[in-house]
């Protein structure tokens, strides 16, 4: 339970959550059935092809695009277990969640389909903190899924950072072929 409290402590857990809840909500009012649900799968495909993309392109390949990011990052590779450099701050996310929504604004420009679009990629972000989270905490995952991916997580901080950019799913590790390591290699500092 103690971890369960640490990580619905977070403010960016609970921005998220306060989200998410208003998102289902909003995604109940204007449901449209099928299409509703393909928009919910199509959000989350957003934040699962992100979290790839910006682990590895932002955090680790191109740091002088997003330093102050980057530097967060090189911090949590360095103290990969301490809580204060698990999550991003509020900030970050209510200008991301802004940009998003009003890009999910200008291509739909109805409110019955961005509501399901934001959710699925809000609880995705909630899946994902919850397997970043987990990977580095002492929580024994209860899956072997879980267990899979928060090894292949550590991997990429203990063994190779070049590697296993998927914290939550290993698909474009597979497709761009980051899944293999190369062997021990430290962050540039």
């Amino acid at each position: 339970m103690r971890f369960y409290r640490e990580f619905l402590g977070n403010h960016v857990i609970q921005f998220v959550s306060f989200l998410s809840i208003v998102g289902i909500l909003l995604t109940v009012k204007s449901f449209q059935g099928y299409l509703s649900l393909i928009l919910l799968i199509a959000g989350a495909l957003v934040y699962a092809f992100a979290e790839y993309i910006v682990h590895r392109y932002i955090l680790h390949e191109f740091p002088k695009l997003f330093s102050a990011l980057y530097r967060e990052h090189v911090e949590h590779h360095r103290n990969p277990n301490d809580i204060k450099y698990l999550f991003s701050p509020v900030y970050y996310d209510f200008l991301i969640y802004f940009i998003y929504v009003t890009l999910l604004w200008s291509v739909f420009r109805d409110f019955s389909y961005i509501a399901p679009m934001a959710t699925g990629t809000l609880l995705f972000q909630l899946y994902y903190q919850w397997m970043h989270y987990a990977a580095h905490r002492p929580v024994a995952p209860r899956t072997v899924w879980g267990r899979w991916m928060k090894k292949k997580h550590l991997l990429h901080h203990f063994q190779d950072e070049h590697t296993w950019y998927g914290v939550s799913h290993p698909t474009l590790d597979f497709v761009m072929q980051t899944d293999k390591s190369k062997g021990s290699v430290q962050e540039k500092k």
